[in-house]
């Protein structure tokens, strides 16, 4: 009966719509007509960048000689690329990343935009993955990647205006789970004192977690190791047993000293120690991570899900620290986010900003975010005018949660009156 049914359908004048096939779809979509980017000459860490250069502690040069006192390796130009992606229907997302030299705006410019202008802008893991195919002869890792980046954080915005929610609700929604933000950082000083009144502040501020940068490394000798020791004793003791305390050697140790300061850290109960080792010593942070004393956090300097697959596969890593505006932007973090899922490793993503939350809002295993307490360091009396407005602000340890469709920043003309065109 039901076969008969359906045989006599066109004849009782009932006509069945089929429905749009692969090709017809494809003719429906909403393209991007436009990729754009602009190297804009400040930082997007305002003063804080100036600042690092003076402050001591270890870092990927600490084996070397170098000129100067505290980081002063640090001398190519400070930068950031700025993305404008334009939709066929006009609206447009803004997007950035680090560019201090100005090759990832180059990279968007020559290649990656022409890439990106055609393609569906609703696909956005067809869009990653062809700019970040097109781009392996020169990329994989580094500026070509924080290019990617940029692109795609400014497509998330634009589709985020275009269904007029923010972006974390396009990922899934709010997964339901408290966000707490850590203070970062704790910065090395002579004097012991002052560097208990910096945690105090953070505590006092409602921070429930409080990150320390290390003061020595290994070309300090077992004289370093020591003075590593008492300065971390001083933060735990100002702190008391109810404040996380995170630690950040900014990959300035090598294996034996690392060892040797990991054997000493247990009676500090730190949530864990970051980037002991430079990057590709993948082996050395597994090997740290092993000796079960304290937990091993990396990644910031990472790219990609290949390169988190790596870190993943070879166990050394217990927190994950991917930055989305390096990773390869939102849907390479939140790729990233699901594999350390799978493997119940958690991510706690490298700075803060407004990309980054909409990620975290929406990933499960994301529970607390970083945060530099003030992006345009050292003290209100130092201030400089951020380069966007609009990112959430952290209250009592804990940040807001976007209400503005797509990513939800804006583009402070007084501080980039270059980009005046693009504001909105």
């Amino acid at each position: 009966m039901p076969l008969l049914y359906l045989q006599n359908l066109p004849a009782l004048g009932v006509r069945c719509q089929p429905r749009p096939t692969i090709n017809d779809a494809e003719r429906q979509t909403m393209e991007i007509t436009k990729v754009e980017a602009r190297h804009v000459k400040q930082s997007m860490w305002g003063n804080f960048w100036q600042q690092q250069k003076s402050v001591r502690g270890p870092g990927p040069m600490s084996q070397f000689p170098y000129r100067g006192e505290g980081w002063s390796w640090y001398t190519w130009p400070q930068g950031i690329i700025v993305v404008q992606v334009t939709l066929s229907d006009g609206t447009t997302g803004i997007g950035y990343s680090e560019d201090g030299i100005g090759a990832a705006t180059l990279m968007v410019n020559e290649h990656l935009g022409r890439i990106a202008v055609g393609l569906d802008a609703h696909a956005t893991e067809q869009v990653w993955e062809q700019l970040y195919r097109a781009s392996i002869v020169y990329g994989r890792k580094g500026a070509a990647i924080e290019a990617i980046s940029a692109i795609d954080i400014a497509l998330w915005d634009a589709l985020g205006k275009v269904a007029g929610q923010p972006v974390y609700k396009l990922l899934g929604g709010h997964h339901g789970k408290q966000i707490n933000a850590y203070a970062s950082k704790v910065q090395p000083d002579d004097d012991l004192n002052v560097v208990k009144k910096m945690a105090r502040d953070y505590v006092n501020r409602g921070y429930k977690g409080v990150k320390a940068n290390w003061p020595y490394g290994p070309a300090d000798g077992r004289i370093g190791l020591m003075k590593n020791l008492r300065y971390i004793e001083a933060i735990r003791e100002e702190l008391g047993d109810d404040i996380e305390l995170m630690s950040d050697a900014y990959m300035g140790w090598d294996r034996p000293f690392a060892k040797e300061m990991i054997r000493h850290l247990q009676p500090y109960s730190l949530r864990w120690v970051e980037e002991p080792l430079i990057p590709d010593d993948i082996a050395g942070h597994a090997e740290l991570r092993d000796m079960g004393l304290v937990q091993i956090a990396t990644g910031e300097h990472e790219f990609t899900r290949y390169g988190f697959q790596q870190l993943l596969d070879a166990g050394a890593a217990d927190v994950l620290q991917p930055d989305v505006h390096r990773v390869g932007g939102i849907t390479e973090l939140r790729r990233v986010c699901q594999m350390a899922s799978g493997s119940s490793v958690e991510v706690i993503p490298h700075v803060y900003s407004a990309a980054t939350l909409h990620v975290v809002l929406s990933q499960p295993n994301c529970t607390w975010i970083e945060h530099l307490t003030n992006p345009s360091f050292w003290g209100l009396d130092k201030r400089v005018e951020p380069l966007f407005l609009g990112e959430p602000e952290v209250i009592n340890g804990q940040p807001e949660l976007p209400t503005e469709a797509g990513i939800g920043l804006r583009i402070n003309t007084m501080a980039v009156p270059e980009l005046a065109d693009w504001a909105q």
